[in-house]
């Protein structure tokens, strides 16, 4: 089969949902060697991954995964793709613990860097956050915290047998956007920062097709996988049976100031966890506390639960002023450090 299907990509035809499926299970079970692993890869980066490609593969990584079986209402992730050299601080990681403060339930899905000098995971075990619980005690966070992260490695052991050919390789495969699209708690809701928005309307057109319910897919200047509010960001909207929609925001949308890019830079995990921990007790620059309100309220907005963005962005506020975020962030340190 994978003989066929490497065939099929040098001759540039697409792979259809259940063929690109089945491929991904070989990949994943060790039934592709190095070679063909990194001949496959390379065939559909130079193809042009389809929404199809993209949606079997993150089907076949689902199915493949340990899950989590929960009883949470409302659940959404906030996470990127990662990759797009901004620089910037661990802002998705932060805007998560504003979602919880608001009241909404948010498991964090994330990985330690590959691209940058600092993951979701890394500055959050920085930070005293247990990254490594195992499913039953991350299932008991999010139950009892309404937060939790969930470390990929422990959810995905079958991308053991693609990691080090990804690294070997050293460019944005078709794994680079699976990640987001495969939530071990299987949230139906998420606001996910893209690279370009080429990728930003495919893996909306995937996620269409893997039948989530509401997603916001971000990206700012065709580069940042984030809202930096140093330029105009593309949201683009999935919401169930409804068209794919797409919106411009910006700064003004949020009646907040436009930024340059290095106001919102970040550093090590041990400097972005000092940021993050700055903004949470109103300590940061106004420009590292604008940027996480503008995610978590389009996240909230995403949910839901909030009929505007504006009525989200106050929430994302009082999220933080409050201490609430805070708390949220804290209870979790506590949890995992009395759940070894």
């Amino acid at each position: 089969m994978i003989k066929t299907t490497l065939n099929k990509l040098f001759d540039k035809k697409d792979l259809t949902f259940w063929e690109a499926e089945e491929v991904a299970n070989l990949l994943m079970n060790g039934q592709v060697n190095g070679s063909q692993t990194a001949s496959l890869l390379t065939a559909l980066r130079i193809k042009g991954e389809t929404s199809h490609e993209i949606a079997g593969f993150a089907n076949a990584m689902r199915n493949n995964g340990v899950k989590i079986l929960h009883n949470s209402k409302n659940l959404i992730d906030v996470c990127g793709t990662g990759g797009d050299n901004s620089g910037s601080f661990n802002i998705s990681t932060a805007a998560a613990f504003v979602v919880a403060g608001a009241g909404v339930n948010v498991a964090k899905h994330g990985n330690r860097s590959i691209t940058s000098i600092s993951g979701s995971s890394d500055v959050l075990n920085e930070l005293g956050v247990n990254i490594e619980l195992t499913p039953e005690q991350s299932k008991k966070a999010l139950e009892e915290i309404g937060i939790t992260f969930l470390f990929a490695p422990i959810y995905h052991p079958a991308m053991k047998n693609v990691a080090p050919i990804r690294l070997e390789l050293g460019f944005k495969t078709i794994f680079n956007v699976l990640g987001p699209l495969t939530n071990p708690a299987s949230t139906t809701k998420q606001m996910i920062g893209t690279f370009n928005y080429d990728i930003a309307f495919k893996m909306a057109e995937a996620a269409k097709i893997l039948k989530m319910e509401r997603v916001a897919f971000v990206c700012t200047n065709n580069q940042y996988d984030e809202i930096t509010l140093t330029d105009s960001s593309q949201i683009v909207e999935v919401n169930g049976d409804k068209a794919i929609t797409v919106r411009e925001i910006n700064a003004e949308t949020f009646n907040f100031p436009k930024i340059v890019l290095d106001d919102i830079k970040g550093g090590t995990p041990l400097e972005n966890g000092k940021i993050i921990l700055d903004i949470f007790n109103n300590q940061s620059s106004v420009s590292q506390f604008n940027v996480v309100i503008a995610n978590a309220a389009l996240a909230l907005y995403t949910t839901g639960k909030y009929s505007t963005i504006s009525e989200a962005q106050q929430a994302a506020e009082d999220s933080i002023k409050s201490g609430k975020a805070l708390e949220k962030l804290n209870t979790l340190i506590d949890f995992g450090n009395n759940n070894d």
